[in-house]
């Protein structure tokens, strides 16, 4: 079976269809959408920080910070791309 043709694959790209275009308003529509990025890159900074502390208590910690620095930078790319936009 291909992956197109997997219905949990389906079901997934689905959600994350409707996720996007769910964010993608609430950005577009902020009535101060320079202000929202700089609260978004102000909260991402504060898990990061919050991350890279945890990382020091194991290599689970450490696993999760690796894995969450390219998940935040992807976010804020996301939040920066629908802001420029608008």
């Amino acid at each position: 079976m291909d992956l197109i043709e997997n219905p949990a694959f389906l079901s997934l790209f689905a959600q994350v269809q409707v996720m996007d275009a769910v964010l993608m308003a609430s950005l577009k529509s902020h009535p101060r959408p320079v202000e929202l990025l700089d609260h978004i890159e102000q909260n991402i900074a504060l898990v990061r920080s919050v991350s890279a502390q945890r990382a020091t208590d194991g290599p689970i910690g450490k696993l999760a910070d690796k894995q969450m620095h390219p998940q935040a930078e992807g976010w804020l790319s996301y939040a920066r791309n629908v802001l420029a936009m608008g």
